[in-house]
């Protein structure tokens, strides 16, 4: 009896079944964080990029604090604190990790846009003349553009979001549509300039459907479908109090993710809080618990390789209540920030939560990329 028939098929599904098992131990996604740290000090920022270079392999390197627009418009040598903070980013990341450059068009309130980068030297005539042009002048347009360039030539990252939390439902309508033709005019001059890098924006996950309406108008500016989620704020499941992931609508995460099926997904910023949030003045009473924030990891890290996600940031490593406390005295604190105090991987006595184990067993998986 010839037996090669069948020791040929046995060896055929064992391949199929190695190259399958190999299949679910990969990632699509890399995965990394800010270097937002604990506090602002020398020993906690190191503490940060510690983090970045032994626990991820994607460093995310956020802007939000303004526009350096004459500068950039100009190119006019850039404010002195922007160049000390490019260097000191490089400086302690480690080579070989892939770079998430973001950078914020819009101020804080995500629906205006963002001021003036400024170290105190910049006259206030020159800011207010700023500040006076449309969102879509061309000036604004340029001087935008020449700002994210130089980011880009100085960090080289593997992938950009170049508007930063663009759906907020409570936008005015006209200064909305001024910001979508700022938008259509940015977007095509950085792809001409740098083909092979993606530009996105990254849309807001909530459940009011004006958020889901203006994402859509916004599709034909972004190469990736990019979401930036803290659902234990505002999801509905929440209304009481209770932030158990378990609860969340089924479709929360893929009504955003089905925007566009010819467009990679992403994870651009996300977080989860582990103890309760008391914020008054947003009329927040949120129930937080580890074991929630580590269910929700995992929820939205298996989401993430469903849908083939590019990359996958969580904002904070560590609870940067100390971070709060030298804001609060040197009269910067603002009650937005609490939002996101209590969701690193570490509390702020530095113990580690069991989220931290789910990171580490999904950044041993392999990513392809």
């Amino acid at each position: 009896m010839n037996h090669k028939p069948v020791f040929y098929l046995l060896s055929l599904l064992s391949f199929f079944s190695c190259t399958k098992n190999r299949e679910q131990e990969t990632r699509s996604f890399s995965m990394g964080v800010t270097p937002w740290p604990a506090d602002f000090t020398a020993v906690e920022q190191a503490r940060a990029y510690h983090f970045i270079n032994t626990e991820c392999d994607l460093v995310s390197h956020h802007f939000d604090e303004g526009v350096p627009y004459k500068e950039a418009l100009s190119m006019l040598a850039m404010p002195l604190k922007l160049q000390e903070s490019l260097q000191f980013r490089k400086a302690n990341t480690l080579p070989g990790k892939r770079i998430l450059l973001s950078v914020s068009a819009l101020n804080l309130t995500r629906k205006e846009r963002a001021g003036y980068f400024d170290e105190g030297i910049v006259a206030d005539s020159v800011k207010n003349r700023w500040a006076a042009m449309a969102f879509d002048s061309p000036q604004v347009v340029t001087a935008y553009v020449n700002y994210v360039s130089w980011l880009v030539d100085q960090l080289q990252p593997d992938f950009v979001n170049y508007g930063v939390e663009s759906n907020l439902d409570s936008w005015d309508p006209v200064k909305f549509a001024r910001y979508k033709q700022f938008l259509s005019q940015v977007y095509p001059r950085l792809k001409i300039k740098y083909p092979g890098l993606p530009f996105f924006v990254s849309f807001m996950v909530y459940e009011v459907p004006q958020a889901l309406t203006l994402s859509r108008e916004l599709l034909p500016y972004t190469d990736y479908v990019a979401i930036s989620a803290y659902p234990y704020s505002s999801v509905s499941s929440s209304a009481n109090g209770n932030t158990d992931p378990a609860l969340f609508p089924s479709d929360y995460f893929s009504r955003f993710a089905d925007l566009d099926a010819n467009k990679p997904f992403a994870v651009a910023e996300t977080g989860y809080i582990a103890e309760d949030l008391s914020i008054p003045s947003f009329s927040l009473q949120k129930t937080g618990t580890p074991a929630w924030q580590q269910a929700y990891l995992e929820k939205l890290c298996a989401f993430a390789q469903s849908r083939k996600a590019r990359l996958f940031v969580w904002f904070c490593y560590k609870d940067y209540d100390a971070g709060s406390q030298t804001l609060l005295g040197a009269g910067l604190y603002q009650d937005l920030f609490g939002l996101w105090e209590d969701t690193g991987f570490y509390d702020e006595a530095g113990q580690p939560r069991p989220a931290l184990t789910s990171w580490r067993q999904w950044m041993q998986r392999p990513a392809r990329h």
